[in-house]
């Protein structure tokens, strides 16, 4: 897998998070890029041990800059970088993405050339608390209503694409969680193929949703969804 990179954007990660990228480099990926955006000195030292590691690269931010800016980020260091790095793969730095979805979706993106894999969770199953099943399941249907097409996990973070597609993706407007959605709302004006690979659902009880809120997080994201239905040729700069 030396022509695949794995992404992740990291604020303030959990010590787990270097068990995972020793998965990913055990089982093939060769090269992992992590994104410190700006997170607080006592994460220093993990990011260190990242570094450190042949497979493993740290882009750092000096402050916190979003998400969408952390991405960019890497897209801007894969491109420079492209004779090398062919296919991508943007996962979380929580672990609710198993190692294995992203091998699978990196093969996809070999498979398919060109479009956005999405990994897509199935909020039907008993573990998923009702509220994000609830706020996942409303945000998909308001993306068929305003966008015409039905896409079962708008939210996701796990994301693959080949190289084709960073000119784009790198002008696109979002610096923080806007950049995700925008990502989907501009593929679907400019009829880039969507695909979606069913992944694992994993949770890991209060501790990861606590701190959602299902009614207002929806409402956002449905805010977010009709700016970009009223201004769809400003999405990017």
């Amino acid at each position: 897998m030396h022509q695949c990179v794995v992404i992740i954007p990291s604020y303030n990660p959990e010590p787990t998070l270097i068990q995972y990228v020793e998965e990913l480099v055990e089982k093939g990926v060769q090269n992992v890029i992590i994104i410190n955006d700006g997170s607080e000195s006592a994460s220093l030292s993990l990011f260190e041990s990242l570094d450190q590691m042949e497979s493993c690269t740290v882009l750092t931010h000096g402050n916190n800059q979003g998400k969408g800016r952390a991405l960019k980020t890497a897209f801007q260091y894969v491109r420079d970088r492209k004779a090398t790095m062919k296919y991508l793969v943007m996962a979380d730095a929580d672990g609710q993405h198993a190692v294995d979805d992203v091998l699978q979706l990196l093969k996809v993106s070999k498979e398919r050339k060109s479009g956005i894999i999405l990994g897509v969770r199935d909020f039907d199953q008993a573990q998923v608390p009702s509220k994000n099943a609830f706020g996942n399941k409303l945000t998909s249907k308001a993306f068929k209503i305003f966008f015409g097409k039905y896409l079962s996990d708008t939210q996701t973070g796990l994301r693959s694409f080949s190289i084709s597609e960073l000119d784009w993706l790198l002008v696109l407007k979002g610096e923080r969680f806007e950049y995700e959605m925008n990502m989907l709302i501009y593929a679907i004006y400019k009829s880039i193929p969507i695909y979606e690979q069913p992944i694992q659902t994993i949770y890991f009880g209060e501790k990861t949703v606590s701190h959602y809120k299902a009614f207002h997080d929806s409402i956002r994201i449905a805010k977010l969804m009709f700016r970009g239905f009223v201004m769809k040729n400003s999405l990017v700069d």
